[in-house]
């Protein structure tokens, strides 16, 4: 077991050397490293911070940082995973790669682990110096419990659209479908989730008009936890103060949070295991 998974970590790690030394990943680091950690420096200074803001606690400095990783980091897992599969599949690498004797299966995982720890490196990098940012603006760190959740649950949102990606990144027979696959599903998740979320509460009778409804609210809790963005936002949501919790349980989220890890990975899995190279 312990040489398997040595294996899968070393095949891991070589895809992410390689992605991470692509153009892409050469162009957005900086970008991610830049935003998230002036999102922190900005967020942290009172004087610049937009009226009617709540940032008056490390732990509310982060959750409003994580908007940037909701864009950037996330970009950067579709411009790494979109054609992860799809590319090889068309030059002939992919049908080299499943002939070796690795179970299809580790090969997937270790092409999970390929984009997400090119994602997250530079991510971790950011929130690093977001968090000493934070304590040079405030005076004070963020919490072992906020930072632990801060850089967990960024790591999971990773690892979700990850999933996504390449398993869209399988299904398409050609570049441009990959890129549309891969590239439609987070304007989906990114730009347009409100729109389901406002179909919801109409139909259900409730006021979307009133941006200060309850109703409202609780409805676009529950739908968000279809969303990995919104599962996202609720565990961020679960370390601020008691009148910001969400109103689903932190047992309902941490729920959707393992469903959204388990599901994906093993269509992604199964995908790999059934694939026609």
């Amino acid at each position: 077991m312990i040489e398997r998974l040595q294996t899968i970590w070393g095949v891991g790690i070589q895809d992410a050397k390689r992605h991470m030394r692509s153009q892409r990943m050469l162009i957005l680091s900086p970008l991610i490293i830049l935003t998230i950690s002036m999102a922190c420096w900005g967020f942290a200074d009172a004087r610049i911070v937009p009226a009617g803001l709540p940032t008056n606690t490390p732990s509310e400095v982060l959750f409003y940082s994580s908007l940037p990783i909701v864009f950037f980091c996330t970009l950067s897992v579709v411009l790494i995973g979109f054609d992860a599969i799809s590319r090889r599949r068309l030059t002939g690498e992919l049908a080299i790669d499943l002939s070796q004797p690795m179970p299809r299966s580790d090969y997937a995982i270790s092409q999970l682990l390929g984009v997400w720890i090119a994602a997250m490196s530079p991510t971790t990098v950011a929130i690093v110096i977001g968090i000493f940012l934070i304590q040079q603006q405030m005076g004070d760190w963020p919490s072992a419990g906020d930072m632990a959740m801060f850089v967990g649950s960024t790591g999971l949102l990773l690892w979700w659209y990850t999933c996504l990606q390449l398993l869209a990144s399988s299904m398409a027979r050609d570049i441009g479908s990959s890129v549309t696959l891969g590239v439609g599903t987070w304007l989906f998740f990114v730009f347009l989730w409100l729109i389901p979320t406002l179909i919801v509460a109409q139909t259900m009778g409730v006021d979307i008009t009133d941006p200060n409804s309850v109703g409202f609210d609780r409805i676009q809790e529950k739908v968000d936890l279809f969303s990995p963005n919104g599962v996202y936002q609720l565990m961020m949501e679960t370390r601020l103060s008691e009148e910001s919790q969400p109103y689903l349980s932190n047992v309902s989220i941490w729920i959707a949070s393992a469903l959204w890890f388990l599901i994906p990975t093993n269509l992604f899995i199964r995908r790999i295991r059934t694939l026609s190279p």
